[in-house]
């Protein structure tokens, strides 16, 4: 409805009266507004400290964003998962790392500069291969003891490190041959540390010394070589397979000085995948060293060390061309155990894939590396299988020492980095 005295139709102007009295409306609502507007802004004093205190709102923002990105108690209480899946998913994830780790290139030259400069010089592998193998975890016990698992990483027990040179001089043996030998029978363990003895000695004939070797080869294939667990055998122990476990994780919670594979071996293991919550595993707890003998062709594999230590078994082996295998003392080169190894020849040029039947380095190489004043510069130097066994027994390779393949697993398993040590004699 129009105030009093405003125009209603035409071009009427409207009288004085009427205006004042419009003024004055509209003042009063002005005034009504302002009054307002005052009484507001007066009655809310946390409004206006935080519009003139922008540090408490950027303060709030930052922990609002710390407590976003923060998960609560409750979901961590929620979310975490059991102890076993836990440790599986930490090996799965290990695994699939290393997996999926793109490859180094093939190696075209030696890494070892004294051997760079010969004609002849050490196999190099082509790239880290495969040295994370899986191997299953049992995620319970069911009835038929059969269960394929979660996988996780190869992965020995953590050692000390040792000075490889440190160890203790070795006894003398305190017995005679024939004596040693008619311990065989009655006292396994002691025959064992006899033979190992007078085998270490240097004292024996050949013809003696073989027949050391071969009656410590009888004790060990059921002392040592089988499931049967001698209890008097400091070198052994057992394990019970618990529900979550895998012969990686037992290793390490054995505290294993010897890649998990060794376990398979010893209790007679066809399939990694075939093992049962409750079944009872034979477990080595020595460390094991190598001593390989230029002269006459052979590697030692040692269970211990020093006065303690007693030899496991002997395998041939083949030697670098024009004698070009160093000598002294050796350790594992780190991150070295591979599995199917890629490799290319560092004098011609060729190149060989892992799993291929012509690769001349066979499917397992154990990097060395000197610790000696002699051969500390040696680096490129391994352990290797061959694809040419008539080559056991010579000076055929370019340095390394080479085993037939069944035996250079054997050695995979037993030697760890870096507790295990490779002494070569001429």
């Amino acid at each position: 409805m129009p105030f009093t005295g405003s125009a209603h139709s035409g071009n009427r102007t409207p009288s004085t009266p009427g205006r004042i009295t419009w003024v004055i409306a509209g003042a009063s609502t002005l005034f009504l507004v302002a009054s307002v507007l005052w009484w507001m802004s007066g009655s809310s004093p946390s409004a206006a400290q935080a519009t003139s205190s922008p540090t408490t709102d950027t303060q709030a923002s930052a922990v609002e964003v710390v407590e976003t990105n923060a998960p609560s108690t409750a979901d961590a209480t929620t979310t975490a998962p059991t102890a076993d899946a836990a440790s599986a998913a930490a090996e799965n994830a290990a695994a699939a790392s290393t997996v999926s780790a793109p490859a180094t290139q093939p190696v075209t030259a030696l890494e070892s500069p004294d051997a760079g400069a010969t004609a002849s010089g050490a196999l190099t592998p082509a790239t880290r291969g495969t040295n994370v193998n899986p191997d299953p975890v049992i995620v319970s016990a069911p009835a038929t003891g059969e269960t394929i698992g979660d996988k996780g990483p190869d992965s020995p027990a953590p050692q000390p490190a040792r000075d490889p040179l440190a160890a203790a001089p070795m006894a003398a043996p305190t017995v005679d041959l024939p004596t040693a030998l008619g311990m065989v029978g009655t006292d396994p363990i002691a025959a064992r540390l006899q033979l190992t003895r007078l085998i270490d000695s240097g004292t024996l004939a050949p013809d003696a010394k073989r027949q050391a070797i071969d009656a410590i080869t009888t004790v060990n294939a059921s002392l040592f070589f089988s499931s049967t667990v001698n209890p008097a055998d400091a070198l052994m122990t057992t394990y019970t397979i618990k529900s979550g476990d895998a012969l990686s994780k037992i290793a390490r919670k054995a505290g294993m000085a010897a890649d998990w594979r060794m376990i398979m071996r010893l209790n007679g293991i066809k399939d990694p995948n075939r093992i049962r919550a409750g079944q009872v595993l034979k477990v080595p707890t020595c460390t094991f060293h190598a001593v390989v003998n230029k002269s006459e062709y052979r590697l030692y594999l040692y269970a211990g060390e020093g006065a303690d230590r007693v030899l496991v078994a002997t395998y041939p082996v083949g030697l670098g061309e024009h004698n070009s295998t160093p000598t002294g003392a050796f350790m594992l080169k780190p991150g070295s155990k591979l599995v199917n190894p890629e490799w290319r020849n560092p004098r011609t040029g060729e190149f060989f894939k892992s799993d291929d039947p012509k690769n001349p380095i066979g499917e397992r190489w154990i990097g060395l590396q000197g610790v000696d004043a002699g051969n500390s510069k040696a680096m490129s130097y391994g352990i290797h299988g061959t694809t040419d066994p008539a080559s056991i027994g010579k000076q055929a390779s370019m340095g390394c020492v080479r085993l037939k393949d069944a035996d250079v697993e054997v050695i995979y398993e037993a030697l760890t980095e870096p507790n295990s040590t490779i002494v070569i004699v001429p």
